[in-house]
């Protein structure tokens, strides 16, 4: 998206596309008036990131309950990147998600587009949507932004009665409020249901057969969408797989572990690499940055603005930083600067985690993530039991354990599920590529083995490098597997591993990264470093690190264009 508005301020269009982005508040919905049932009508979108992609958009009417097919109906916001190639050369839709769950397609498909290789651009549309509940899909809201604020920055790993207690009162009021603001949809949002209108946007995007990438969270949804749909598959590629059949405590168990490998080889990486700033014993300083937020939290901001980092969301904060690599940099130089700017950069890598917006808002993906995993399973564990599996996984996983664990309370009072995740078998579908990354701290690498192996007809491919996922950022042997894959119906032969990237674990500064996605997309070193170091000079560096952590594209677009255009006119003397 950078690369998208410096190009615009650098032709002289950026002005116009800023003013356009920013009357909008609004992510994918399209100024046509909404299609027939079960069609799709593509027009403008009037969301600025999708506008300012280029996107097209359109709303998809699906039933609120797959089972009654002519009962009341919500709306599934889609956008679609056009094919870049002849007619000749097109396929079909690849159709992407995100993961999540909670996560917004549309946002995905404007940021993500420019990355995806030619081959996969010049023969299919690239589409996406948010699933229901989300985003521009009929909303799902339990909980004001007042109070998501006062319950983050509650005790996330309760030690005590009084912070079990109020942990407790805390789940009461979110399904209260579930229940009050959002009771249609609160049975009514488990994979099952999403597997249902994914089938239904297939038909309605003109396919015979679905080609899908998931990630994350979104390869239970093409599981699912195998088991319930196998005829209706054409290539699916799920990285970074959900387990198709633990219990909730093993999830949480083999998440929190995850992070904890994931965490030993930042540190080993660190410790080995000069450039890091909290090296040669990184181990160390993060415990040490750890105690001194437990003895005395750092408060960010002031009056109503003010938030206050301790421990727990310290320990939020680098498990979101361990979620990729390119941002090991940021998170030493942050604990290494935790009173000079660190602190509130910290800060921003937890509101990437939680939905928080530059402007104090949430979206509503956490509601979202939390009704969906309500949805999906019967288990409703009790007080009790919850907090004894807590306890167990504090044991197992001692850095990670405290802020994983208490998900245990999330389903707590819950209705039972209506439609919850069926046997995953995939049974009568064609190949199924799945992706595991060895070193993925939130969906360990014995998930995709677990997926490969539950999937009658699935393959699977590893990347042996860090991080959450592996197409796009795991390099040309992940790359043109999965290209081949999805263009050619040729899967990997069974045990194919790819090496990690060589520089993947650099401890380079968002600075520095943002350069290299502007020159890789051809701009002028000359023009990239000058819009960088303006902004870096109106806001500061831990600024400039905040404002692209956020995402904030109406100041991105502001800053960039302003930038650029001060830049091409030779304001960067």
């Amino acid at each position: 998206m950078l690369v998208a508005v410096l190009v615009g301020g650098c032709t002289g269009d950026g002005t116009d596309a800023a003013t356009a982005s920013m009357e909008s508040d609004t992510r994918g919905a399209t100024d046509e008036s909404p299609p027939a049932a079960g069609e799709l009508s593509w027009g403008t979108c009037r969301g600025e990131v999708a506008s300012l992609a280029d996107l097209d958009c359109s709303t998809l009417s699906v039933p609120l309950d797959p089972g009654d097919p002519s009962g009341e109906t919500i709306q599934i916001a889609v956008a679609r990147s056009a094919s870049t190639g002849s007619d000749e050369e097109r396929i079909g839709s690849l159709v992407l998600n995100p993961g999540g769950p909670g996560g917004s397609g549309i946002e995905f498909l404007a940021n993500a587009a420019p990355a995806f290789p030619e081959e996969l651009t010049d023969r299919f549309d690239l589409v996406s949507f948010d699933p229901r509940g989300v985003g521009e899909s009929t909303p799902v809201r339990c909980v004001d932004d007042e109070t998501k604020d006062e319950q983050l920055t509650g005790d996330l790993s309760p030690d005590t009665d009084e912070e079990l207690d109020r942990a407790l009162a805390d789940q009461e009021e979110f399904l209260a409020g579930c229940e009050q603001n959002s009771a249609d949809l609160l049975e009514h949002m488990s994979t099952a249901d999403v597997a249902a209108d994914l089938d239904l946007l297939r038909e309605a995007l003109g396919d015979e057969q679905l080609t899908y990438l998931g990630y994350s969270y979104g390869t239970s949804i093409g599981a699912v969408y195998a088991t319930l749909f196998p005829d209706n598959v054409r290539a699916l590629v799920l990285d970074g797989s959900i387990s198709p059949s633990a219990t909730e405590e093993e999830q949480l168990l083999a998440q929190a572990q995850g992070f904890e490998r994931t965490l030993a080889n930042f540190v080993a990486a660190c410790d080995a690499d000069s450039d890091c700033t909290i090296g040669p014993d990184a181990s160390a300083s993060i415990e040490a940055a750890r105690a001194r937020l437990e003895r005395d939290p750092i408060v960010v901001g002031t009056g109503a603005e003010a938030r206050t980092l301790g421990p727990d969301l310290f320990d939020l904060a680098v498990a979101t930083a361990l979620y990729d690599t390119t941002l090991w940099g940021t998170l030493a130089v942050s604990i290494a600067e935790l009173d000079d700017g660190g602190a509130s950069t910290l800060l921003s890598l937890v509101d990437r985690q939680t939905g928080r917006q530059p402007d104090g808002s949430y979206d509503n993906s956490s509601d979202a993530q939390t009704m969906v995993s309500c949805a999906d399973t019967d288990e409703r564990p009790s007080v009790d039991e919850a907090t004894a599996t807590a306890e167990r996984i504090l044991t197992a996983a001692p850095t990670f354990g405290p802020i994983t664990g208490f998900g245990a309370l999330g389903c707590l009072g819950w209705p039972a599920a209506a439609n919850p995740l069926p046997t995953i078998t995939g049974a009568g579908s064609p190949t199924i590529l799945v992706v595991g990354t060895v070193g993925d701290p939130a969906t360990p690498y014995e998930w995709a083995q677990q997926m490969s192996d539950t999937l009658e007809s699935a393959v699977l491919l590893t990347y042996e490098g860090d991080g959450h996922t592996a197409f796009l950022r795991g390099g040309a042997c992940i790359e043109d597997a999965v290209v081949e894959y999805l263009v050619d119906l040729s899967a990997p032969a069974p045990g194919t591993r790819c090496p990690a990237e060589e520089s993947e674990a650099g401890f380079t500064s968002i600075r520095d990264e943002v350069l290299t996605q502007f020159e890789d997309a051809g701009i002028p070193e000359e023009v990239a470093n000058c819009v960088i170091e303006g902004i870096i000079a109106e806001l500061g560096e831990s600024g400039f690190n905040e404002l692209i952590l956020s995402g904030d594209q109406e100041q991105l677009t502001r800053l960039v264009t302003a930038q650029a255009v001060r830049c091409a006119a030779g304001g960067g003397d």
